[in-house]
């Protein structure tokens, strides 16, 4: 049988394989993720490792490998593989255990509910105690169906290509870890998951072919309890194949449809979900952001860990940074990147047409390319024109809105100031805007309570969809939003 040594800094790993799998198939199959953001197509270059074929290999033959693409490179024999530490996903994001707040039960072993958003990068895990507003314990992973794709649309074509029960596997391995890691996996009894749309559909393997065509209308959507484990699991409902779950969950934890303000409700990811409150309805769209406001796809772009450049401040003497967590920088995140363009575009580094006209040198090795400009410029008109559009079809102006909210990881992050200076972010939402940080998770953790999912199921049946696909008004708005300006 051969086999395959992998060497990640001065480990190593021997791997034994069946037939011809592609470099990244043997790889995330036995647990070890590599980013591709072009979805396996070959065309990104980010998969790429270090081959040399033959077991028995002479120290000259090793010093020679040659650069290949994981995901187009097919293994017919025994090989060896160096791996780069950057392409190597973090496990564990973050983690806090209190277990002051674990309710009190005689045999110490309280039951618990475990409350999990599926997100297209990263998945966030919290236990509850029974009627407890406050976690026992909370942990976040980086998302292992990264591997096979870093966007939605690349994981359907994968699942419609028979790759389906990997990416259902992958997701229950990292929740069960998450779990496993928290030592309380007796105690819990009962989940809430949320997700998107297209997570849901991965996580329960079903046949996603409805989302993955227009006009994405899901033939399922969810809100129903399924058993895991002999436990029960509650599945939130889905609005449409790009307004899931999660979507819906942070409406309900910002409590905006309990108020008779006018309010908006964005949340800023690779897809971009927005959702404005007037008069009794909710109103939303999404639209196709691209990955760039969360670090993927850059030149030089990582997801929000440590040393991730996230502030980027100009001075008298040029630009200064901060780090994620104050350590060495290793890349630039997403509130980082916007905060790089802001500044280049005060300083006259940037034009208002997206052009870079001065280097853009970050600090030692990390620089701003003229690439990662024009990805958030399209990231910026995106969603402005869903944003505009929204406003339009339900006549309402910027003006009108008393209440903004923000949420995910970017948009917890991401300085208003930078992001109106560019034409992200309204200014006139500046002074009202509330970032709400994980509202899905915390929007999922109210359903432990039945009647917030009577709440949430009202709210999916009464949401008025407004397409943007295709539409020229959409279109039309784009065009026009593709110059950096700010409101």
């Amino acid at each position: 049988m051969p086999k395959a040594e992998i060497y990640l800094g001065e480990s190593c790993r021997v791997l034994f394989f069946h037939g011809s799998p592609t470099v990244s198939e043997l790889l995330s199959e036995n647990g070890i993720s590599l980013e591709h953001p072009c979805g396996g197509r070959g065309v990104c270059g980010h998969c790429s490792v270090w081959l040399a074929e033959g077991a028995d290999l002479s120290e000259a033959a090793r010093a020679r490998p040659r650069r290949c693409l994981s995901c187009r490179t097919r293994l017919t024999g025994d090989v060896r593989i160096w791996l780069e530490e950057p392409s190597v996903a973090r496990i564990l994001l973050t983690s806090v255990n209190d277990s002051s707040r674990l309710p009190f039960c005689p045999d110490g072993k309280a039951p618990l509910t475990a409350v999990a958003d599926i997100g297209t990068s990263t998945i966030a895990l919290s236990l509850y105690g029974e009627a407890d507003p406050n976690p026992v314990y909370s942990a976040g992973t980086v998302n292992p169906q990264r591997s096979v794709a870093t966007d939605v649309i690349g994981r359907i074509s994968a699942a419609l290509h028979q790759r389906g029960p990997l990416l259902q596997n992958q997701i229950w391995n990292a929740l069960e870890q998450l779990i496993a890691q928290s030592g309380y996996g007796e105690r819990i009894h009962s989940w809430v998951i949320t997700g998107n749309t297209a997570m849901l559909y991965l996580l329960t393997g079903r046949e996603p072919f409805s989302i993955a065509t227009a006009p994405f209308q899901p033939d399922h959507l969810f809100d129903e309890t399924i058993t895991m484990d002999q436990k029960q699991v509650y599945l939130p409902p889905c609005v449409h194949g790009f307004l899931g779950a999660d979507f819906l969950c942070s409406v309900l934890f910002s409590e905006m449809s309990e108020r008779s303000q006018i309010a908006i409700l964005c949340d800023l990811g690779t897809n971009g979900e927005m959702a404005l409150w007037k008069n009794g309805t909710l109103y939303a769209a999404s639209a196709a952001l691209g990955p760039a406001l969360e670090g993927v796809g850059l030149r030089q772009g990582c997801m929000a860990v440590q040393g991730a450049i996230d502030r980027v401040i100009p001075t008298g003497n040029g630009l200064m940074i901060s780090t994620i967590g104050n350590r060495k920088p290793i890349g630039l995140c997403g509130s980082g990147v916007i905060d790089a363009v802001a500044a280049g575009l005060l300083l006259g580094h940037i034009d208002s047409d997206g052009r870079l006209i001065h280097e853009m040198r970050l600090c030692e090795g990390i620089s701003l390319a003229q690439e990662d400009i024009h990805a958030v410029l399209l990231a910026k008109a995106a969603f402005r024109a869903g944003l505009d559009r929204i406003l339009a079809c339900t006549d309402t102006a910027v003006e009108d809105i008393q209440a903004a909210y923000l949420c995910g990881g970017f948009g917890s992050s991401m300085n208003l100031l930078s992001a109106q200076r560019i034409g992200l972010w309204p200014g006139a939402l500046v002074p009202i805007t509330k970032s709400l940080g994980n509202a899905a998770l915390g929007g999922a953790a109210q359903l432990r309570v039945p009647k917030n999912r009577k709440i949430i199921r009202d709210l999916a049946k009464h949401t008025v969809h407004i397409p943007l696909g295709g539409e020229k008004g959409f279109e039309r708005a784009f065009i026009q939003r593709m110059r950096f300006s700010s409101e």
